[in-house]
Protein backbone atom coordinates (compact mmCIF):
# COMPACT_ATOMS: atom_id res chain seq x y z
CA UNK A 1 0.00 0.00 0.00
CA UNK A 2 1.11 3.42 -0.83
CA UNK A 3 1.37 6.57 1.53
CA UNK A 4 -0.43 9.09 0.46
CA UNK A 5 2.92 11.45 0.08
CA UNK A 6 3.71 8.81 -2.43
CA UNK A 7 0.78 9.47 -4.32
CA UNK A 8 0.89 12.95 -4.22
CA UNK A 9 4.95 12.28 -5.55
CA UNK A 10 4.10 10.35 -8.03
CA UNK A 11 0.95 12.81 -9.07
CA UNK A 12 3.53 15.50 -9.07
CA UNK A 13 6.08 13.28 -11.31
CA UNK A 14 3.12 13.05 -13.87
CA UNK A 15 2.49 16.75 -13.65
CA UNK A 16 6.10 17.36 -14.77
CA UNK A 17 5.67 15.00 -17.30
CA UNK A 18 3.08 16.53 -19.14
CA UNK A 19 4.67 20.05 -18.90
CA UNK A 20 7.99 18.82 -20.15
CA UNK A 21 6.03 17.27 -23.11
CA UNK A 22 3.97 20.71 -23.54
CA UNK A 23 7.31 22.52 -23.32
CA UNK A 24 8.65 20.22 -26.16
CA UNK A 25 5.57 20.58 -28.19
CA UNK A 26 6.21 24.56 -27.84
CA UNK A 27 10.44 24.42 -28.91
CA UNK A 28 9.49 22.34 -31.85
CA UNK A 29 7.14 24.96 -33.03
CA UNK A 30 9.56 27.74 -32.28
CA UNK A 31 11.93 26.17 -34.74
CA UNK A 32 8.98 26.51 -37.43
CA UNK A 33 8.47 29.92 -36.59
CA UNK A 34 9.76 32.30 -39.80
CA UNK A 35 9.05 35.80 -39.84
CA UNK A 36 9.61 38.51 -42.92
CA UNK A 37 9.67 42.29 -42.93
CA UNK A 38 10.06 44.46 -46.05
CA UNK A 39 11.36 48.26 -46.59
CA UNK A 40 8.87 50.67 -46.69
CA UNK A 41 9.55 51.25 -50.43
CA UNK A 42 9.36 47.41 -51.07
CA UNK A 43 13.09 47.62 -51.88
CA UNK A 44 14.67 44.65 -49.59
CA UNK A 45 13.05 41.66 -47.67
CA UNK A 46 14.45 39.76 -44.90
CA UNK A 47 12.98 36.75 -43.48
CA UNK A 48 14.67 35.25 -40.09
CA UNK A 49 13.80 32.22 -38.04
CA UNK A 50 12.24 31.52 -34.67
CA UNK A 51 15.91 32.38 -33.20
CA UNK A 52 15.96 35.94 -35.06
CA UNK A 53 18.87 34.35 -37.60
CA UNK A 54 18.78 35.95 -40.91
CA UNK A 55 17.29 33.18 -43.24
CA UNK A 56 16.67 35.39 -46.62
CA UNK A 57 17.44 38.67 -47.86
CA UNK A 58 16.04 39.76 -50.80
CA UNK A 59 16.50 42.72 -53.23
CA UNK A 60 14.02 43.95 -55.91
CA UNK A 61 14.83 45.47 -58.58
CA UNK A 62 18.18 47.40 -59.20
CA UNK A 63 17.97 50.35 -57.08
CA UNK A 64 19.64 49.08 -54.66
CA UNK A 65 22.99 49.34 -57.05
CA UNK A 66 22.44 52.82 -57.03
CA UNK A 67 22.43 53.53 -53.01
CA UNK A 68 25.37 54.70 -51.11
CA UNK A 69 26.76 51.84 -48.70
CA UNK A 70 25.69 53.52 -46.12
CA UNK A 71 21.93 54.03 -46.87
CA UNK A 72 21.89 50.51 -48.30
CA UNK A 73 23.50 48.98 -44.98
CA UNK A 74 21.05 51.04 -42.59
CA UNK A 75 17.64 49.78 -44.47
CA UNK A 76 19.55 46.07 -44.10
CA UNK A 77 20.06 46.44 -40.71
CA UNK A 78 16.51 47.60 -40.11
CA UNK A 79 13.94 45.47 -42.22
CA UNK A 80 16.50 42.64 -40.10
CA UNK A 81 15.73 44.16 -37.07
CA UNK A 82 11.77 44.30 -37.63
CA UNK A 83 11.72 40.62 -38.84
CA UNK A 84 13.45 39.75 -35.75
CA UNK A 85 11.05 41.58 -33.74
CA UNK A 86 7.86 39.80 -35.12
CA UNK A 87 9.64 36.37 -34.44
CA UNK A 88 10.88 36.95 -31.13
CA UNK A 89 7.03 37.90 -30.43
CA UNK A 90 6.06 34.75 -32.62
CA UNK A 91 8.15 33.23 -29.73
CA UNK A 92 6.29 34.92 -27.27
CA UNK A 93 3.17 33.89 -28.02
CA UNK A 94 3.93 30.28 -28.04
CA UNK A 95 5.56 30.05 -25.21
CA UNK A 96 3.54 32.61 -22.82
CA UNK A 97 1.79 30.22 -20.07
CA UNK A 98 4.58 27.46 -19.90
CA UNK A 99 7.35 29.24 -18.82
CA UNK A 100 8.01 29.99 -15.12
CA UNK A 101 8.38 33.89 -13.86
CA UNK A 102 11.91 34.90 -13.84
CA UNK A 103 12.42 31.92 -16.81
CA UNK A 104 14.76 34.17 -19.42
CA UNK A 105 13.45 33.57 -22.60
CA UNK A 106 16.26 35.20 -24.85
CA UNK A 107 18.53 33.11 -23.09
CA UNK A 108 16.59 30.41 -23.92
CA UNK A 109 16.10 31.48 -27.45
CA UNK A 110 20.20 31.70 -27.89
CA UNK A 111 21.27 28.25 -25.85
CA UNK A 112 18.35 26.18 -25.85
CA UNK A 113 16.73 24.45 -23.00
CA UNK A 114 18.00 20.94 -21.42
CA UNK A 115 14.45 20.02 -20.80
CA UNK A 116 15.72 16.22 -19.81
CA UNK A 117 18.20 17.45 -17.26
CA UNK A 118 15.62 19.49 -15.97
CA UNK A 119 12.56 17.54 -15.32
CA UNK A 120 15.58 14.62 -14.07
CA UNK A 121 16.55 17.29 -11.51
CA UNK A 122 13.71 17.87 -10.33
CA UNK A 123 12.74 13.98 -9.80
CA UNK A 124 15.99 13.68 -8.16
CA UNK A 125 14.68 16.19 -5.72
CA UNK A 126 11.57 14.70 -5.51
CA UNK A 127 13.52 11.30 -4.34
CA UNK A 128 15.64 13.50 -1.61
CA UNK A 129 12.31 14.53 -0.38
CA UNK A 130 11.12 11.33 0.12
CA UNK A 131 13.36 10.37 2.26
Amino acid sequence: MFSPLHNEMNDAIGQLRARQEQLATAFGKVEEVAASATTKDRLIKATVDGQGRLTELAFKGQRWREMAPKELCAKIVEVVADAQGKAAASVQELMTGLLPDGVDLERLRETGPDLDAMIDSAIADVGRWSR
